[in-house]
């Protein structure tokens, strides 16, 4: 979310708008140039946790920062009379009230930017109605209401009582990270992850959950791993709370060839995001259930690389199949299995599908033509 609210408010920047972004106090993006103000008032919720503590203590500890974030957004939106409340993530089992609140004792226009129509415990347990009802309160304060695809734009109006004229669809904008990107090269960046020059990658990058279907991705990539003696699967990011990696690690156990598996399962900072995608030859979305767009797809355009992605959320709205990727049915390890080694077969190909899903990102998706629809819809 860091990078999306950075890069938008660039842009907003450059279109003439006055914006001031509320970061964390330890802003992972502060060495990157900005043309905002940057309102240190946030904390990242980390204050009193500690390892192995007791979940309800970690959860009123969560709580307070939460609170405190909330008391110093208001000192300064108190201070700043904004015109216009931008706000991209919500913790809503308090905002909900907190938002409310805000609306009472603020003339501002409220824009909010639904990422994920339903959050993604929906699918991994029971979501109760006071949850839904909490959602709907957020959604009804809401003056517009963002989604980065017309497929989540129907899912928002299926499962919500929502005004669609309120709604607009605004994409995703492109992740490149040139600054960053030019530092290492794909040489430095295999060595980084102790690859061989010849071996080829295939990335799968970013949060995991149940939802995301590495499980049916490993099976596949053994597979692939028996006819390609030079394909590695790479996989990358932090565990959500709640969740575990074991059982992942439990089907590695049984695969074949799970030798050629590398796991690094830690986030990710910033600035090493490209040691990750430098080296890969394809960038993996074996997504089982998805209720939004995916900034790590946006990643892999930004740098030029073929992408498989499953038949689901608002994917398919970015990636044209056999164009800049292709697409397959979720949970399908044969499909999955299929595509992956017709892209290992087919270098040209692939090759010709990241150079155009770049050139697709630059353009259809650049932060000046977001920025722009940004105002004319929502803010207007």
């Amino acid at each position: 979310m860091a990078l999306y609210s950075y890069k938008l408010s660039n842009a907003l920047s450059d279109e003439g708008l006055q914006v001031t972004l509320f970061v964390d106090a330890q802003y992972e993006l502060d060495d990157q140039p900005a043309r905002f103000i940057k309102a240190k008032v946030l904390s990242s919720g980390n204050i009193g946790i500690r390892p192995n503590q007791h979940r309800i203590v970690r959860a009123i500890n969560i709580l307070v920062a939460h609170l405190l974030n909330w008391y110093g957004f208001y000192r300064c939106v108190r201070k700043e009379r904004p015109q216009i409340l931008h706000i991209q993530s919500l913790f809503y089992l308090v905002d909900w009230y907190m938002l409310g609140f805000f609306k009472r004792i603020n003339n501002a226009k409220l824009v909010l930017t639904v990422h994920d129509v339903m959050p993604h415990k929906f699918y991994t347990r029971r979501f109760g109605r006071l949850e839904l009802a909490m959602l709907q309160y957020m959604y009804d304060k809401a003056d517009r209401l963002i989604v980065h695809a017309e497929t989540n734009k129907q899912q928002l109006l299926e499962n919500f009582s929502v005004d669609k004229h309120k709604v607009v669809v605004i994409p995703h904008g492109e992740y490149s990270l040139s600054r960053m990107s030019q530092e290492i090269s794909e040489s430095q960046a295999r060595s980084i992850l102790d690859l061989d020059d010849n071996q080829k990658v295939i990335l799968f990058f970013g949060y995991i959950r149940k939802t995301k279907g590495i499980d049916i991705l490993l099976k596949a990539f053994d597979r692939v791993a028996e006819r390609f003696p030079g394909a590695v699967l790479v996989i990358s990011g932090s565990v959500i709370q709640g969740e575990s990696f074991s059982e992942y690690g439990q089907i590695m156990c049984q695969m074949k060839y799970k030798s050629r598996v590398k796991c690094l399962i830690e986030y990710i900072e910033h600035q090493d995001i490209p040691v990750f995608f430098r080296p890969a030859d394809i960038v993996v979305l074996p997504y089982l259930q998805f209720h939004s767009q995916s900034g790590v797809l946006h990643l892999a355009q930004g740098f030029g690389k073929a992408v498989i992605v499953t038949n689901v959320g608002g994917l398919p709205e970015v990636v044209e199949d056999q164009t800049t990727g292709l697409i397959v049915p979720p949970g399908d390890v044969d499909r999955l299995a299929w595509a992956m080694t017709y892209l290992l077969e087919n270098e040209e190909l692939r090759t010709e599908m990241g150079r155009r899903a770049k050139k697709m990102a630059m353009e259809r998706f650049s932060w000046n033509a977001i920025a722009k629809a940004t105002i004319e819809k929502a803010y207007s």
